[in-house]
């Protein structure tokens, strides 16, 4: 039997952080991924002969690390772990305290003794830090510990520097700082040169994104999102500029040539995004491939995606070989298999390959994500789920690993006569367009652009500053980031980034900037994400909404919140808690009745975390609650739950040993047998508080 043919693609990719006045980097993310993921990324496939696969870069994040490479940039985050902290100013201190706690906590910060010391004196993340309760050693801790979290797994294994330092814990020096810094930076000054080695030697496949992951469909045409989605709303002044997107193809295909070495190379467009008009255009400029989501690929088939062997083969449209990728199984990397251990996730990844290898031999299976985001909830940054991973493909005789270019050369790509435009989150373009702040980001987009339709300066191999700054204001992150889709606690920077950008195509031109370029786009984020109960209240626990008024006084939680990966697990749809003066309550609304979410024998897990931990778990088969604490031990009576069209619970406030006025944390999993299946907060925990009868008092008129 032939081998299924499995292409895996990592895409990385960060924004462009650079300030364009400063030239100073605003954000850390692209230097600290750098440390914890390009490299150790490449290093682990590496380290696994005969590993084949894709990686795809960004444009514009190579330029970011070659300039961070050069020493020539710094970083409003980096800086001031660069100081010693006795000469920090207050500001400087107070944004230490602020900002070097974000971190993912689980695997960053609980398991290490000095860091959770350090979280508790920083206190109530609600409440602004006071830098007064840190010393200078607390301080100098604080940015070792920062940094040492961005360690991944190769370095924590491989560097002298590293494991001295987690061994030795605390009390660290000023030439234990200096040391951890420079171990960095020359991680990052090799970053590239272990790129480009890898693929001459043929280990992996360099692929590319147009230069500043831009969605190229709206840069052709913003009245594309109609297509994919009828009652999309569109921004009042269009934005209609496909020689900009033909310019983003070309221009990005310069900086990775000029990095990597001049080659056809296939392109992952950004968010996976495509159009007719996009993909034309990427044929006419030479690229050798592209790849989508498998919805696209359903909406452009005339019967749709009815049997999922159609996915996996190789398709084109106007002559540009395509691939589409395997939603669930890449998602299942993405967002699923973190808290799994290295080996069954692995394992049940293989096996769902085999199952497709046994339906489809000699098909063409596309593995494509992010690269860099969901490490930090792996054990110990991913390695042992990717090293399983890679050696269970490669010892495998019905599973072959390949890049795409090698996954195409035996397979004759099938025509499609139509291409859906869409990206990969729904198969429409609503992350980017339609919210009142994604389009008034546009029409501020588009304004600048038809003011300089006949005035910026042409270019060849190095492009006039307006047009870079333009072509950077052209990226999706900015858009990402407007709306109500995702937050970030950098949403004013990302603001601020966008803005200066458009401001910059202007200057470099000696142009006045426009005035409204100074005002905000974004909406202040005064709203939580967690809205607390207007009153005390008693539901009845039966499973299902007794009346209106029931749970009319419960808290809320936004969870539309999302951060910087989008995902698909969406089956919990809301949720509401609340308490009287004896219990805590809990409603829990599912896309489907809870029974069938955790067939046949699964539960669902409710970690709370206050005064006390507490383990609360819910078989919806039997209808059994139990409730154990932190030393496993089982507690007696601890409330009551039911399940039907909605989760209920109530618990006694004496078995949680809640304090009023207190704070705890809460995160819910669906479980079965042997692993977790899914997870919200898909990262962190929610932060609820107990006002206790301080609730009841504040509902008293005046």
């Amino acid at each position: 039997m032939e081998p299924l043919n499995v292409a895996l693609v990592w895409h990385m990719h960060q924004p462009d952080y650079r300030d364009p006045e400063s030239g100073r980097s605003l954000l850390p993310w692209t230097y600290l991924h750098a440390v914890k993921d390009y490299a150790e990324m490449l290093q682990i496939a590496r380290e696994t002969p005969g590993v084949r696969l894709t990686i795809n870069l960004t444009p514009t994040l190579i330029e970011q690390i070659e300039t961070f490479s050069s020493g020539s940039m710094g970083d409003d985050w980096l800086d001031p772990a660069r100081k010693d902290p006795a000469e920090l100013s207050e500001k400087e201190r107070y944004f230490l305290v602020s900002t070097y706690f974000s971190v993912f906590p689980e695997r960053h910060i609980r398991p290490y003794s000095r860091f959770r010391e350090l979280a508790g004196l920083r206190g109530d993340e609600n409440l602004p830090p006071d830098p007064g309760r840190f010393s200078v050693q607390d301080l100098r801790d604080l940015q070792v510990w920062f940094l040492l979290s961005w360690s991944g797994h190769c370095l924590r294994r491989d560097s002298t520097v590293v494991r001295e330092l987690l061994e030795k814990g605390g009390g660290f020096s000023e030439t234990d700082r200096k040391n951890l810094l420079q171990t960095y930076d020359e991680v990052v000054a090799g970053v590239l040169d272990r790129y480009r080695e890898a693929e001459r030697d043929g280990a992996v496949e360099i692929s590319l994104t147009p230069y500043a992951h831009p969605i190229l469909p709206l840069l052709c045409d913003t009245s594309v999102a109609l297509q994919a989605r009828h009652d999309a709303v569109l921004p009042l002044l269009p934005f209609r500029y496909p020689e900009d997107a033909r310019l983003q193809v070309r221009y990005g295909r310069q900086v990775v040539n000029r990095r990597f070495g001049r080659r056809k190379r296939g392109m992952w467009p950004a968010e996976g995004a495509v159009s007719e008009a996009a993909v034309r255009i990427l044929r006419e400029e030479d690229v050798r491939w592209a790849a989508s989501d498998e919805g696209i690929l359903a909406k452009s088939l005339p019967g749709g995606l009815t049997d999922r062997r159609d996915l996996y083969r190789a398709y084109s449209y106007a002559g540009l070989p395509l691939l589409f990728r395997d939603r669930e199984l890449s998602d299942r990397i993405g967002f699923l298999y973190a808290p799994w251990g290295p080996r069954e996730a692995a394992g049940d990844l293989l096996e769902r390959l085999r199952t497709i290898a046994r339906t489809c031999p000699g098909g063409v299976v596309a593995l494509i994500l992010d690269g860099e985001n969901c490490w930090e909830r792996y054990q110990d940054n991913g390695y042992p789920f990717l090293t399983a991973f890679y050696r269970g493909l490669l010892d495998d005789p019905a599973l072959r690993m390949v890049t795409v270019t090698e996954a195409l050369e035996n397979h004759p790509p099938v025509p499609l006569s139509h291409l859906a435009p869409g990206s990969w989150i729904n198969s429409d373009f609503d992350v980017w367009i339609g919210n009142r702040e994604e389009n008034t980001a546009w029409e501020r987009l588009a304004r600048t652009r038809q003011d300089f339709r006949q005035g910026l300066p042409a270019g060849g191999e190095k492009l006039h500053p307006g047009w870079l700054n333009l072509l950077r204001a052209e990226g999706s992150d900015w858009f990402w980031w407007f709306g109500h889709h995702h937050r970030t606690e950098q949403a004013e920077t990302f603001d601020r980034l966008f803005r200066c950008y458009l401001q910059g195509v202007y200057r470099e031109t000696g142009r006045p900037v426009p005035g409204i370029l100074s005002r905000h786009i974004a909406e202040p984020r005064e709203v939580s994400l967690v809205t607390e109960p207007a009153a005390m209240f008693s539901p009845r626990i039966d499973g299902r909404v007794t009346d209106y008024f029931e749970w009319l006084a419960a808290g809320t939680v936004d969870l539309k919140a999302g951060g910087a990966m989008h995902h698909e697990y969406q089956e919990l749809t809301a949720f509401y808690y609340g308490y009287d003066a004896d219990r805590f309550y809990l409603r829990i609304d599912f896309s489907r009745p809870l029974v069938d979410l955790t067939e046949p024998d699964g539960r669902l897990e409710l970690r709370f975390l206050g005064r006390q931990e507490r383990l609360i778990r819910f078989e919806p088969k039997g209808n059994v609650l139990t409730m154990r604490n932190s030393d496993g031990t089982e507690m007696q009576n601890p409330g009551q739950a039911a399940s039907g069209r909605i989760f209920e619970l109530a618990l006694t406030l004496q078995s949680l040993d809640l304090a009023e006025g207190g704070c705890f944390e809460l995160s819910c999993h669906l479980r079965d047998p042997r692993q977790e299946t899914a997870r919200w907060p898909v990262q962190g925990t929610l932060k609820l508080c107990y006002r206790g009868h301080e609730l009841e008092e504040e509902q008293w008129p005046i």
